[in-house]
């Protein structure tokens, strides 16, 4: 059983971090015969040997595995214990990571671990906090209507929207002896999330914001009840609604709302809201996906109306399914010829992902068709058509929308989109569940004339879009200027793809710095947090017990030979409180090999037998908490240490070598070699005690 211990494997081990690996073997074999629990007395001092030597062993799987030690140089206990996960699997991360250090590809193997941590850091972020942020900047590209003379940009208006929803702590009874274990589970299952954002709006100088404000609450996982208030400067609006997931596949919703005005003393408007949506088999082989809604007021009078259809592809569904289903036992079958000629072989996985981009480029995903009628819109009509990896390029959709109203004509809209992986974490071999999105296109008006779109989105719910009005349709340059913001858009989307490739294929040094997981802030922090809990001082006492025999052996034998003696050793801090003081006489004595000591740069209390003593370090006070971890990343990214004191902790040592007695002190994270001929001679052994 491992240790769950978070002490430091180099200082466990006693090591400096860039050992190699015959230096790694020579400590542990020396500390395990040392540190063996056979031989103890069986009993208390047994498993306490039995606890020193599983955390001993712990420290060499690390370093004596490149896979996991290269998980803790970056990523500390976090990437190693991910790393760790389901070991033995045919295709477990291990494995595959292990793979690439056999083949020579290490920051390969470190762009993997870069893109799984981001991963599961953002999975945890999105779980603890829903953030999103939507915005908006209507751009004008001045001179547009002369088409002539120098084009300038100028914004027109802008329109940001912000929210954040954070689940609050539920509360259960699980604990009253009279709770029935259904109606505990089921209160587990509750959850509750309070929303609060804003929206602010700026157009021709005119400045205009609201605030929102919501509760959800979830009593099942199928009905989510919502209360929102939104509230502006003249307006206030109420509303309450709620959702709930059918048996049968169908999600309706209900929603209520009152509107007031701040000016008008009477009554607010109510208006109600229903929503159904569900798939439906209109014919044999064709499942559309059905969404139909309305609002009416208290009078009855229909506010708004939509209906929505959705499907997949030109042919029949049906057709499509059973051709997968015919492809599906070949493919089994040639893969398991396939694993039975290669049997043994390392390239099953690369094979697999070949086999799955090849499938791609023979046979396109259907296309997604969407017809949407909404009463009450500038647009009443609307038919759109969108198809993923456009040209046989799974990172790569488009899509193509067109809508008519009877006042304003047809409007035409197209848009290339590419999903966009960091540079530092793409790897052929592994794809990020997490991507950012950049699409381009252009849309078209007979009122509004041309506009060129970018739209920008990130996984952590940031969304930006730039409309931007190129011309107008009545312009004489307006077909020509269609032709080059066409081109332009193509061009754009084909550089960036393959600026994007370009960086993923270089292996250098600078693609390997990771700008959003702080390793060195994760590695330290969690080992503090270890070390500075009641089972990390008791489990010092137990190992010091231990070492104590051990450091008296070698004390005599130091003696007789006229060697290395530590006559006193004080791990201290530098205060006036007498309790920030530990005596580790017998540690470093046992640490002692052929009359000669050496302490890694590191801080001391990560060594075997030295507890953290009453100090309570700067990370694990206030803002050390989950809402507070940027503070950590935005300290690192500045150049910063993390926020500890390590500085303050000193270790004086006061040593007999060669019948003369030496006196030095370093830093808590500096190296200790001793003896040494600059450390302080306090005269012959008979004199000085």
């Amino acid at each position: 059983m491992k240790a769950k211990s978070s002490r430091c494997p180099y200082a466990v081990l006693n090591l400096s971090i860039g050992s190699d690996d015959d230096d790694i073997k020579d400590a542990y074999k020396r500390l395990s015969r040392l540190l063996h629990p056979d031989k103890r007395r069986a009993g208390k001092e047994r498993d306490a040997a039995q606890e020193a030597f599983i955390e001993l062993t712990n420290a060499y799987e690390i370093l004596g595995n490149n896979t996991l030690r290269q998980a803790y140089d970056h990523f500390g206990h976090s990437g190693v214990s991910i790393v760790r996960h389901n070991p033995h699997q045919l295709n477990s991360l291990f494995n595959h990571l292990s793979k690439l250090h056999e083949d020579g590809k290490p920051l390969e193997a470190l762009r993997i671990l870069q893109s799984v941590l981001e991963d599961t850091a953002l999975k945890k972020y999105q779980k603890e906090l829903e953030f999103n942020a939507d915005i908006n900047v209507d751009l004008h590209l001045c001179g547009a209507n002369e088409g002539y003379g120098i084009r300038r940009l100028e914004v027109k208006s802008t329109n940001v929207s912000m929210s954040a929803a954070v689940p609050m702590p539920r509360q259960t009874n699980a604990s009253s002896p009279f709770a029935h274990k259904e109606d505990a589970s089921q209160q587990r299952k509750q959850k509750v999330k309070l929303s609060i954002g804003g929206q602010s709006d700026l157009e021709n100088g005119l400045a205009s914001s609201k605030s929102v404000l919501a509760a959800t609450f979830q009593p099942r996982a199928e009905t989510d009840v919502v209360s929102q208030l939104v509230m502006d400067r003249k307006h206030m609006e109420t509303t309450l609604s709620s959702t709930h997931l059918l048996s049968s596949g169908t999600r309706m919703s209900a929603k209520m709302t009152r509107a007031y005005d701040w000016e008008n003393s009477k009554a607010g408007k109510l208006s109600f809201g229903f929503s159904s949506n569900r798939a439906l088999t209109i014919f044999q082989g064709r499942t559309v996906h059905a969404m139909f809604a309305f609002g009416v007021g208290s009078n009855l009078k229909m506010q708004y109306g939509i209906l929505s259809l959705v499907t997949w592809g030109f042919g029949t569904t049906d057709s499509v399914d059973d051709d997968e289903e015919d492809e599906g036992p070949q493919d089994d079958d040639a893969n398991d010829d396939e694993r039975q000629d290669d049997q043994g072989s390392d390239n099953t996985n690369t094979e697999k992902q070949q086999n799955s981009r090849n499938s791609i480029k023979e046979k396109l995903p259907p296309p997604r068709l969407s017809a949407k009628l909404v009463v009450g819109s500038q647009f009443p009509l609307e038919l759109n058509i969108s198809q993923n990896s456009l040209f046989h390029s799974p990172s790569r959709s488009g899509d193509a929308t067109l809508s008519w109203g009877p006042v304003t004509g047809f409007r035409i809209k197209g848009m290339l989109n590419r999903e966009i992986s960091a540079s530092y974490i793409t790897s052929e071999h592994h794809e990020s569940q997490f991507s950012s999105s950049l699409g381009i296109g252009l849309e078209h008006t007979p009122m509004s004339g041309l506009k060129w779109l970018f739209r920008y989105e990130r996984p952590e719910g940031v969304s930006v879009q730039i409309p931007i009005f190129v011309s107008r349709v009545m312009s004489h340059t307006y077909m020509s200027d269609l032709v080059w913001y066409s081109a332009l858009s193509f061009l754009v989307d084909e550089t960036i793809g393959e600026l994007t490739h370009t960086q993923t294929s270089t292996d250098s040094s600078a693609d390997i710095k990771c700008s959003i997981i702080s390793d060195k802030v994760t590695a330290i922090q969690g080992e503090q947090q270890w070390l500075f809990s009641s089972k990390a001082t008791f489990n010092a006492e137990k190992q010091a017990n231990i070492m104590r025999p051990i450091a008296a052996s070698k004390r005599r034998r130091e003696t007789e030979c006229n060697g290395l003696v530590i006559m006193k050793a004080t791990y201290y801090r530098q205060s006036t409180d007498p309790s920030a003081s530990l005596n580790v006489t017998d540690q470093l004595q046992f640490y002692v090999q052929k009359s000669s000591l050496v302490l890694p740069a590191s801080s001391k209390s990560l060594l075997l037998g030295f507890s953290p003593m009453n100090y309570q370090p700067e990370s694990n006070r206030s803002y050390a908490n989950k809402g507070n971890a940027i503070f950590s990343w935005i300290l690192n990214h500045a150049g910063k240490d993390e926020p500890t004191d390590r500085e303050a902790f000193m270790l004086s040592v006061r040593y007999k070598f060669k019948g003369d007695v030496f006196e030095t002190s370093v830093r808590d994270n500096d190296s200790l070699h001793i003896p040494n001929k600059k450390d302080l001679n306090l005269g012959p052994s008979n004199l000085v005690s």
